[in-house]
């Protein structure tokens, strides 16, 4: 399949049974933020099967390629009516991010992110638009050149936050970071790490684990050899709505689906506190 029929394919509007309140209207975005590890064909239809059953209306998947495993996933997901979002530059990339849903529209936000591993789209439900920006940030790779790299993707990722950020703003993924007070101590992350998240937050955002799990301990990357951490975040605003339910879940670590358990939040809606920013066409995603 060409290119060109893969992005018609992609882009292309579906639609689906979701999940709906009493009178049909979509009530809360049920969002599943998952590192896919860069699967092969075989391992992404076991992971768009482990998704499926998470009766998602909206998925965060980082770590994706533009790979026979990747497409495969996308492919799949298109085929269980998801309509998939990729930023641009996705198909030239290493790695990026990628947003789906089902039942809820989702419109590319203008301008787009800098880099494919940056997916920022506009969550439309009956009157009611949340933005979410889905990333996977540059991996820890516990050298000089590494810490570079990270401290200018974060200060380029702030900076494109504050020129899209609204009142109703969700970001979410494999951030590659940690919150300060980490426990266990991690000495591999630094001071730009940490201001990271603490920047992310100064600008309205909510930890949504650690606001409903104030003591809470759960990691999402587990190695013997580089510690336990707490890499995928659900950041959520005042403004997107209630934060109901965030939680880990560690069954595609345990039945070998990724090296990341996967983070399930579920943000109850309030279209009278909505409100958007920022233009609301379709880019150029050659």
């Amino acid at each position: 399949m060409t290119d060109d029929a893969w992005q018609g394919m992609l882009f292309g509007a579906t639609t689906s049974e979701s999940t709906t309140a009493e009178d049909g209207t979509v009530d809360e975005l049920r969002v599943c933020a998952l590192n896919v590890n860069s699967p092969n064909p075989s391992r992404a239809q076991r992971i768009v099967d482990w998704l499926l059953a998470t009766k998602s209306n909206t998925l965060v998947l980082t770590e994706m390629q533009p790979s026979e495993g990747g497409r495969h996933m996308l492919a799949a997901l298109q085929a269980e009516g998801f309509t998939t979002t990729c930023p641009p530059g996705w198909n030239d990339a290493r790695y990026c991010a990628v947003v789906a849903t089902r039942g809820v529209q989702a419109t590319p936000v203008q301008p787009a992110g800098f880099d494919p591993r940056v997916a920022a789209v506009d969550l439309t439900t009956d009157g009611t638009t949340v933005r979410l920006v889905g990333l996977y940030g540059p991996t820890n790779g516990m050298t000089a050149e590494s810490s570079q790299r990270r401290r200018e993707f974060q200060s380029r990722f702030l900076g494109y936050l504050a020129e899209i950020n609204n009142s109703a703003l969700c970001v979410m993924g494999d951030l590659n970071i940690v919150e300060p007070n980490h426990r266990p101590h991690l000495p591999a992350f630094e001071d730009h790490d940490y201001a990271f998240y603490t920047r992310l937050l100064a600008l309205g955002l909510r930890d949504a684990y650690r606001e409903l799990n104030p003591t809470g301990a759960d990691h999402s990357w587990i190695n013997p050899r580089f510690g336990s951490q707490r890499l995928d975040h659900s950041l959520v605003s005042d403004g997107a709505g209630d934060i109901s339910a965030c939680a880990y879940d560690h069954t595609t670590r345990s039945d070998d689906l990724s090296d990341h358990a996967a983070l399930l939040t579920t943000i109850g809606l309030r279209p009278d506190r909505v409100t958007t920013n920022g233009a609301r066409g379709c880019p150029d995603f050659g």
